[in-house]
């Protein structure tokens, strides 16, 4: 979904609920006294240029000489968290235009930084955040205490009681209350979200591969392979994340803190087989989960996702499901890429005399020592534990498994000790 996707679809809906509103005589009256706009350019003395909105709202009482009220909406599509200078050039742009009786909308599909929030918040602004083009959830509505219960409040120091007298503001809060409906009932008929995309494993892929080609395109075309080392430059010098070994809780190997561009790991695990998948894993949360908005107690009470080995498939059942299983398949994507992983595959199945391709498994004592052999070699040349090779085996369908006496899960068990989740 794109920009224009997100604001022509606020656009629409609020031009449906204003429509309905006239047509339904709400307001006691005609048309002519509701101006709309979309793209909506005005005059700022301050720049000597027009300053265009997504969409404007004006409101003409009868025989006024200019709009008593003005909605002024922006709706904006991020990639990341919204930061507190794109709430701070809202709230300057609305004070250039209406600096006495301007009413702020900011619609977003991503959520705030906290700075950002507390912008908002504190100025009384209306934002929804909008999770996918059906579901927007408004997560600030706080109203001024001049306004009734389901006004959507006026910036507190534009207020001005006498621009703004009751009339204007008993219609003011009919118009609102039906935007508020709207925007709730949208909330109630869709399913919440959480703000996960629910991607597929070739869009992870192609993500994952995106970031490669940044860190060097070498690595997608030849057996060239990356180092945590290499890695956390990476990361430092494209997008500014430092590095913590740090991590006091027990049961977490690592964590990824969008707000402070942070990534730690767990002083056991520097220098580990598991560093280059668990910084792989927090990255791909850096990278696939920018828009993320659930709390830590709700995403805690979520149970893990169990792989089933039946079916070759995690089993994800919510939103903690389906975000760490997205983490640890960019992961896998981004330090087991295909090309190389066949690559070194092929040269460690010719040392060790195998055919290539396929790997046979059955109950034979060489086969099964080839077998761990062959991991055990792979996961040295990628830097990632054995378990990360079983894994991306299974995953490319590259194990022949004749085996009577232990099954995949029961190889993977073996180096429980090495999972990378």
């Amino acid at each position: 979904m794109n920009t224009t996707e997100i604001g022509d679809k606020f656009e629409n809906r609020s031009l449906e609920i204003l429509q309905r509103i006239i047509a339904e005589e709400q307001l006691g009256f005609t048309s002519r006294f509701l101006k709309i706009k979309t793209k909506a350019p005005y005059y700022s003395h301050l720049r000597k240029k027009n300053i265009i909105f997504d969409l404007a709202v004006e409101l003409w009482p009868p025989g006024a000489e200019r709009y008593a009220l003005i909605y002024l909406i922006e709706c904006k599509h991020y990639g990341r968290r919204v930061s507190v200078d794109k709430l701070n050039d809202f709230i300057y742009r609305v004070n250039e235009i209406a600096p006495v009786n301007g009413k702020a909308i900011f619609i977003t599909n991503s959520p705030l930084q906290q700075a950002a929030f507390n912008v908002a918040e504190s100025t009384g602004m209306m934002v929804v955040h909008g999770e996918s083009a059906e579901n927007y959830k408004i997560i600030l509505h706080k109203t001024n205490r001049n306004l009734s219960e389901n006004s959507i409040p006026i910036i507190p120091e534009t207020y001005h009681p006498e621009l703004i007298d009751e009339g204007v503001k008993l219609l003011a809060q009919q118009i609102d209350g039906q935007i508020l409906s709207v925007l709730y009932q949208d909330l109630n008929e869709s399913r919440v979200g959480y703000g996960i995309d629910r991607l597929s494993k070739i869009q992870i892929e192609q993500i994952a591969y995106k970031e490669l080609n940044k860190m060097n395109p070498r690595i997608l075309e030849s057996a060239f392979h990356i180092s945590p080392k290499s890695l956390k430059e990476f990361l430092n010098k494209r997008y500014g994340i430092s590095i913590v070994d740090d991590i006091p809780q027990e049961n977490i190997l690592g964590a990824c803190d969008l707000e402070n561009n942070t990534i730690s790991l767990k002083t056991s695990v520097v220098g580990s087989p598991r560093e280059l998948f668990i910084l792989a894993h927090e990255f791909g949360h850096y990278i696939l989960h920018q828009k993320l908005s659930i709390g830590q107690k709700t995403y805690d009470n979520f149970a893990d996702a169990e792989y089933d080995f039946r079916k070759g498939k995690y089993e994800l059942t919510n939103p903690r499901n389906w975000i760490e299983w997205q983490a640890n398949y960019f992961a896998s994507c981004f330090v087991l890429p295909n090309i190389p992983f066949y690559f070194k595959l092929g040269k460690v199945q010719q040392s060790l005399n195998m055919s290539q391709g396929k790997i046979y498994l059955d109950d034979q004592t060489q086969n099964r020592n080839n077998f761990y052999e062959l991991v055990g070699k792979l996961a040295h040349r990628f830097s990632v534990t054995k378990t990360s090779i079983i894994y991306k085996l299974k995953e490319l369908n590259l194990i022949n498994d004749h085996s009577r006496v232990k099954t995949i899960g029961q190889l993977i068990a073996e180096y429980e000790e090495d999972l990378f989740t």
